[in-house]
């Protein structure tokens, strides 16, 4: 575990010069929020709430790009929206969601993470971990963002309340769409036309394939297969 800690360290070291105790706590020179790449995360999970916020409850080897040559085990937690890495001493380590360049990937499942901008609820701009559902090199990438929010506890407060315990939810994943070089993604519509208008050029053609093909807007699998066929135009 020691050297999964040392090799976490040394993920910072050619970027940028900080004391190693303003490192391991996560902040810059100045408090600045992108300075470090990990940072001490405390995992104290209540046993009394339902579910997990966890993607994966346990953590799975994975490829981190700026250390490509070596094996970290992390977890996904949807509900902070952060990767948290072990470390030593079963110490829980969080990526630094300001580094945008870097991409996850667990790899028994090949699955690839990395940080965009986007559009929240409230059209404010955010950022956050998608999964790449389509090639990162195409010039239409697919991907999804995995969600899971808190719930509080219910109390009945009549006797015709069902009272319910505190839990985690984990919502349907949403879909987005990163076309060329665009800085921020964007929430795919639900709507075949909303969706083709989105490739002016091709228009017609998609709009034609997502009716012959029966493509459901809400499914991964067919989002998968027409972002195939657009990306072939």
């Amino acid at each position: 575990m020691k050297k999964t800690y040392f090799l976490l360290l040394a993920l910072l070291l050619p970027i940028i010069s900080i004391s190693a105790q303003e490192f391991i706590a996560g902040q810059g020179v100045g408090g600045s929020r992108a300075s470090g790449i990990i940072s001490t995360t405390p995992i104290v999970l209540n046993e009394s709430v339902e579910g997990t916020p966890y993607v994966n409850k346990t953590y799975l080897p994975a490829k981190i790009s700026a250390a490509q040559d070596n094996t970290f085990y992390v977890r996904y937690n949807a509900l902070r929206d952060e990767f948290e890495v072990r470390g030593e001493n079963n110490t829980a380590y969080s990526l630094n969601r300001y580094r945008r360049d870097i991409v996850v990937e667990i790899v028994t499942s090949k699955k690839k993470y990395q940080v965009f901008g986007y559009m929240d609820e409230n059209q404010n701009e955010n950022f956050g971990y998608f999964v790449y559902l389509s090639d990162s090199n195409s010039n239409a990438v697919l991907l999804k963002k995995e969600r899971i929010t808190f719930i509080g506890e219910k109390r009945a407060v009549t006797s015709y309340d069902t009272p319910r315990s505190a839990r985690y939810k984990r919502w349907d994943d949403k879909f987005f769409i990163k076309i060329g070089d665009d800085k921020i993604v964007k929430e795919l519509p639900r709507g075949k036309k909303a969706i083709a208008k989105l490739f002016p050029d091709h228009k017609d053609d998609v709009f034609a394939y997502l009716k012959e093909n029966k493509i459901k807007t809400s499914r991964e699998a067919d989002l998968t297969q027409l972002m195939n066929y657009i990306n072939s135009l």
